[in-house]
């Protein structure tokens, strides 16, 4: 018989290990915001305790907010430069039209 402490628990997955160590299903559950689900399937997969598998979960969760809060950034960024564009299109033609057209 076993001592409750010296039983062994697959070790922590580490920042590194993480992206590569969820399966499609997993990712998915995680994206479509059912973290219930994809704690159970990483359990079924890695046999991780429900403690490591929630926080597990919750670093995934919030590292690809992350990503695709980045990613809305860098869209953001490309749509203000396309207005500022736009504005100096504006000003040209207006300093145009007055400097050719009005009397």
């Amino acid at each position: 018989m076993q001592a409750a402490g010296s039983l062994q628990r697959p070790p922590e997955m580490g920042l590194d290990d993480r992206e590569h160590s969820f399966s499609d299903d997993v990712l998915a559950a995680v994206d479509s915001g059912h973290k219930i689900e994809a704690i159970k399937r990483l359990r079924e997969e890695t046999g991780l305790d429900l403690k490591d598998a929630k926080h597990a979960i919750d670093a995934l969760a919030r590292e690809r907010r992350a990503d695709a809060a980045d990613s809305a950034n860098m869209s953001e960024e490309g749509g203000a430069g396309g207005v500022v564009k736009l504005v100096v299109a504006i000003v040209v033609v207006l300093a145009v039209y007055f400097y050719f057209f009005a009397s």
